[in-house]
């Protein structure tokens, strides 16, 4: 019963040539920031084996079971998205880009709930694994909210140029995109932290202990 964190961040728009902080012409006002949380259904798994539920255990990284096998897993996987909104005007033969609107989608990629098919619907000890899993997804989804005001207030200090020039349309969007991106990657670091650290004292001996002693043929 040990929950895995796997981390994914996605910026998705590649340095294009040609960019210059050179004087641009700016519109009044600042840009938008909006933070959005995705939080998915749990998907449970109560098909597989012992010999596949401990492969799913090693190939996502959990060697320190040392052979036992679990008898449930929680799998998480994170994503924070960053995606912006520009504007370019034609400034003579180049382009003038300013940046309209930010905005941030954290939230769970991937949340899987794993149980050994050993325990029969409705039994005691199905119900027992899939309540301290049910304790791993809560876990989950509080490191994602508990971060959600840093994401906001780092956006709204983000170091953004208001207006770079480039050869082409759309070329200057990652200089805005990597800024943005390299200021929540810490935030991103400890959302990792927070859910690790959870997840690590819901699976103490003491809480194992109050599992087992729920039902009689484990």
């Amino acid at each position: 019963m040990r929950a895995r964190l796997v981390l994914l961040l996605v910026a998705g728009i590649a340095l294009a040539p040609a960019i210059a902080s050179a004087a641009c012409p700016t519109r009044a006002g600042a840009p938008s920031f909006t933070v959005a949380v995705k939080d998915p259904p749990v998907a449970y798994r109560l098909d597989l084996d012992s010999a596949a539920v401990a492969r799913t255990a090693g190939e996502n990284g959990m060697a320190g079971l040392k052979g036992a096998v679990p008898y449930g897993l929680t799998i998480g996987r994170y994503d924070l998205e960053v995606t912006v909104d520009v504007d370019n005007i034609r400034d003579g033969d180049r382009y003038c880009a300013q940046l309209r609107a930010a905005h941030v989608e954290i939230g769970l990629k991937q949340l899987d709930v794993i149980v050994d098919r050993r325990f029969a619907a409705g039994s005691c000890e199905r119900q027992a694994v899939l309540d301290h899993e049910s304790t791993h997804v809560g876990a989950f989804r509080e490191a994602m909210r508990y971060y959600v005001p840093a994401i906001e207030r780092t956006l709204a200090a983000a170091p953004v140029s208001l207006g770079v020039q480039a050869d082409a349309r759309n070329a200057a969007r990652a200089v805005f995109l990597a800024p943005i991106t390299d200021s929540l990657k810490p935030i991103f670091a400890a959302i990792n932290a927070r859910a690790r650290d959870a997840n690590a004292r819901l699976d103490s001996p003491e809480n194992y202990a109050a599992v087992f002693a729920r039902c009689r043929h484990w």
